[in-house]
């Protein structure tokens, strides 16, 4: 597991349209990253030094794919349907949590948690609380994050969950209800099938809990869609296995004709 502090910097974003403008100008034969960042500035930065840090924050937190299945994923979204795509902030939040450790512990074991759970919002201690513990139970990682550090990252994580729309507030911020639509659970299963290429279960998928479907309405809404032939399912009351039907760079061409 390699754990970074990229977060900090995509939390600073002001817009998170921009990382949507980037993946496409990356799959693009008649644009590129460098150009959208360096030669437009369509992050508005004045130094050329904070341009190329917000390059290689974004290289890798949403280019940094697991698996060519994962690049010809996020090529069919961003190449022909990118104004198609409906609930792309779900997009940029599955792709980073499967590009960047960090994102998807503190999503998994801190946001969705409390999202499942039923309370009303989520802290800054929350996050502050869990990161300390981290650092105490995996002296190993030899992270060294400072206090000031911690706070950021817990700050900027707000930042950005909020300007996906899933936190809404200023200072306290109350969980959003996030309503999956039967095209985004199918593109959640591809994205859960490149976090773990060799598992078929996607009940003990670690992604599962970044699907915003409570487990006890997973099986009844798989088994519709997959009666739509989007998938198969196999489930033999202990095991959910899920076999992917479609070509990854063309699912899109699939689910938004």
């Amino acid at each position: 597991m390699i754990y970074n502090t990229d977060l900090n910097v995509i939390g600073g974003l002001k817009d998170y349209h921009v990382i949507q403008k980037v993946l496409a100008s990356y799959f693009s034969d008649f644009d590129s990253v460098n150009k959208l960042i360096h030669q437009r500035n369509e992050f508005n930065l004045r130094t050329e030094k904070s341009r190329s840090r917000i390059e290689a924050a974004i290289t890798s937190s949403f280019l940094s794919f697991r698996n060519q299945n994962n690049i010809d994923l996020m090529q069919g979204i961003f190449v022909k349907h990118s104004a198609g795509v409906m609930q792309q902030e779900l997009i940029l939040f599955w792709q980073f949590a499967v590009c960047n450790q960090l994102f998807f512990d503190l999503s998994a074991n801190v946001f969705m948690k409390n999202y499942f759970s039923g309370r009303v919002g989520l802290s800054k201690d929350d996050l502050v609380g869990y990161l300390k513990e981290f650092l105490t139970q995996h002296n190993s990682l030899n992270l060294k994050w400072s206090e000031i550090t911690i706070e950021t990252l817990a700050t900027k994580y707000l930042s950005f969950m909020t300007k996906l729309g899933f936190l809404t507030g200023a200072r306290t911020k109350s969980f959003q209800h996030i309503k999956i639509s039967g095209e985004s659970l199918i593109l959640f299963l591809y994205f859960a099938q490149i976090h773990e290429p060799e598992n078929k279960n996607i009940i003990i998928n670690k992604l599962l809990p970044l699907s915003f479907v409570p487990i006890e309405d997973l099986q009844e809404r798989l088994k519709k869609l997959s009666l739509k032939g989007f998938f198969n399912m196999n489930f033999n009351g202990v095991a959910l296995n899920i076999e992917l039907i479609h070509d990854y760079k063309g699912l899109c061409d699939v689910l938004y004709h």
